[in-house]
């Protein structure tokens, strides 16, 4: 049973999602690119530096707030999932196979709205054109990026769902949030050791995004210099984490409890 259109559908057409995955973060950027840029240099090279970071780190926070409506969506249907599961010809797998695919949809679809603005914004700031280099890998890493958040929103769902009570399952779908917003903007502000930056998944999102818009390598320091960071470990940490969070999501899907909602609330 395929599932995946009407899911990206139902996600594509929710207002909420759009409002905080999209117009805030342009919000954002429009801070960014008008209020925090006044000691940017007038030299191409800093302005696309300036510009690709806010992309990059904007794009993370957007899609982690994808993962949010992500989670709140496992929270509400799993008692639906699982008598799915057992009296129909729905299955486990592919109900995971259809929220990859519609999942992957919603990441390009941020992305590409997010980097338009971005160029807009930032163009408009700097007078001057500021075109992503390598669209097609932005677009590939979108993607990845859609699916890792998928991941990682759905295994934390559900094991707030089959262990640790729906109550608890309000909270959780912000990790991805809180961990998006400290990992990309210490990737800006903080020096990070290079094994820390290849090692996770945020850091490896952000650099492979700056790295598509910039045409360079997102770098890190090492004593008084720079090093830059390869894309191929970067991406192979991203589609790895993605995997291992598929497999958990897959084996706690096939063990998902029925819950009522009124176990989620508060008072």
């Amino acid at each position: 049973m395929n599932l995946w259109r009407p899911y990206a559908k139902a996600m594509l057409t929710n207002s909420s999602l759009w409002f905080w995955s999209v117009a805030f973060m342009v919000f954002w950027l429009a801070i960014g690119a008008f209020l925090e840029s006044g000691g940017v240099g007038p030299q191409r090279s800093e302005v696309v530096a300036y510009a690709t970071s806010w992309y990059a780190v904007i794009v993370l926070i957007g899609l982690s707030l994808l993962a949010a409506a992500i989670a709140g969506s496992f929270a509400y249907g799993s008692a639906s999932l699982a008598y799915a599961f057992r009296y129909s010809r729905l299955t486990p797998s592919g109900y995971l196979g259809s929220i990859v695919g519609g999942s992957a949809v919603l990441g390009l679809a941020i992305s590409v709205v997010l980097l338009g603005a971005t160029a807009g914004l930032f163009g408009a700031r700097f007078s001057t054109a500021l075109p992503p280099v390598d669209p097609l890998g932005l677009l590939g890493v979108s993607l990845v990026g859609g699916v890792f958040f998928m991941a990682l929103s759905a295994t934390l769902a559900l094991v707030a769902i089959n262990y640790l009570g729906l109550r608890s399952s309000n909270y959780v779908g912000y990790v991805p949030l809180l961990l998006s917003f400290v990992l990309g903007n210490a990737q800006v502000y903080v020096v990070l050791p290079r094994w820390f930056v290849y090692g996770s998944p945020f850091n490896d999102l952000t650099s492979l995004l700056y790295q598509g818009y910039a045409g360079t390598p997102a770098t890190v320091q090492l004593g008084g210099s720079s090093l830059s960071l390869d894309w191929i470990p970067l991406l192979a940490g991203l589609l790895v984490w993605s995997a291992l969070l598929a497999t958990c999501t897959l084996f706690l899907l096939r063990r998902i409890r029925v819950r009522q909602l009124e176990e989620g609330r508060q008072v």
